[in-house]
């Protein structure tokens, strides 16, 4: 099977507006700016603050997360990437300004109303980025890939159900879709990572051995698909708890032949992988909470906060440096950042697997902050990146 191509093809001569050449500088920009305000006001409001008109509570944070955060980065990468798997040019310029301005109006609209205008709005992005990364893989023939408009379209299908839900047209309670949202993306993970994580481990690590099995490769997706709908659809079924006790397993089997252990001194890998093993952990903590003995709240942040954002932010600064001609490497920022969002993810989950001492949400709150703090990071050491030309002179 040929490996996923990451050389850049050729591109035109740069022209415009540096952060307007390639998708991921303004999409990641926006996700770790919406990143870094997002959850502090989110848990302000869980304090008892004040909220703006839209979509009210622990909905506009659940959706917001999934459709404002993790689609940002989405958009990003896919926008990056399919220029590589193509060799085709990427939306540019105004196409690329109108596509981004459907994602942030979006955002808009669900903080200054919760009615079916703000809901529409906010339906139309997905739809738009799957057309456009369908077009480009149609054009190129690229049908190894074909999944990835499918899966846009299987999230943007869980949109729909939330609006729908939360504005009472069908009877079904609204943070179900966003859970089956939430299991998309982790698939989408699972293939991705699945293709980038061995080989960029092979290539910083001359002479690694990494351990290879095509059954594993084979049945790692189907078996992670298989345990997530089983959830989705009923949490309490107990051979479901088998199914995802089994995926779990599938997972942390499959980490285990690419060398790991081997990227504890790169920053920049080891982050990746961490993301990766979450999904593992995840998975494994759900089949506990089918049976009623862990919290289905843990479950969703260990997809969440742990597999989703460390491997975003991962690929967010590996795609900064890498796309615009700087060599790939951690230094003191990066770790800083990484060092955060993992104190992040132990703050948000520990009170709610032991009995900690302490007020629920002042270990919210100290989560947000570190959360936060990544994200910040991040936009300090990365806005003139992304805002600026490549330094090779390259377009892009």
């Amino acid at each position: 099977m040929p490996m996923l191509k990451l050389e850049e093809p050729d591109r035109p001569t740069p022209v415009g507006m540096p952060i307007l050449r390639l998708g991921f500088r303004p999409f990641y920009l926006a996700a770790a700016v919406f990143a870094l305000l997002a959850v502090p006001y989110w848990v302000q409001q869980l304090a008892g603050g004040a909220a703006l008109p839209g979509v009210p509570g622990v909905l506009w944070h659940a959706h917001e997360m999934v459709y404002g955060f993790a689609v940002a980065v989405i958009a990003g990468f896919l926008l990056t990437a399919v220029g590589n798997w193509t060799a085709l040019p990427m939306p540019r310029g105004p196409r690329l300004l109108a596509l981004f301005a459907v994602w942030c109006c979006g955002r808009l609209a669900l903080l200054v109303s919760a009615g079916p205008l703000a809901a529409a709005i906010d339906l139309a992005f997905l739809p738009v980025l799957a057309l456009c990364i369908a077009r480009l893989l149609w054009r190129a023939k690229n049908r190894r890939n074909t999944f990835v408009p499918v899966l846009l379209l299987l999230l943007a299908l869980c949109n729909l159900a939330f609006h729908l839900g939360r504005l009472g047209v069908v009877q079904m309670d609204p943070t179900r879709p966003l859970h089956g949202a939430l299991y998309l993306i982790t698939v989408l993970e699972t293939l991705i990572a699945g293709r980038i994580l061995p080989m960029f481990t092979r290539n910083a690590i001359p002479g690694l051995q990494q351990t290879f099995r095509p059954w594993l490769e084979r049945i790692v997706p189907a078996i992670t698909v298989a345990a997530f709908a089983a959830i989705a659809i009923a949490p309490q079924w107990l051979p479901g708890a088998a199914l995802c006790l089994v995926a779990g397993g599938l997972h942390l089997l499959r980490l285990s032949g690419w060398g790991s252990w081997r990227t504890r001194s790169l920053p920049m890998l080891w982050i990746l992988h961490l993301g990766y093993a979450c999904i593992g952990l995840a998975l494994t903590l759900a089949a506990f909470a089918v049976c009623g003995f862990a919290s289905w709240v843990a479950v969703y942040h260990l997809l969440a906060v742990g597999a989703l954002a460390c491997l975003v932010l991962g690929m967010m600064m590996r795609t900064a440096l890498g796309h615009t001609g700087r060599m790939i490497g951690a230094g003191l920022a990066e770790k800083t950042a990484f060092g955060a969002l993992v104190c992040s993810l132990l703050l948000r989950i520990a009170p709610l697997l032991l009995p900690l001492p302490g007020n629920y949400i002042g270990w919210m709150a100290a989560a947000a902050a570190s959360w936060s703090a990544a994200f910040a990071i991040y936009l300090v050491r990365y806005l003139p990146v992304l805002t600026r030309p490549r330094i090779d002179g390259r377009d892009g």
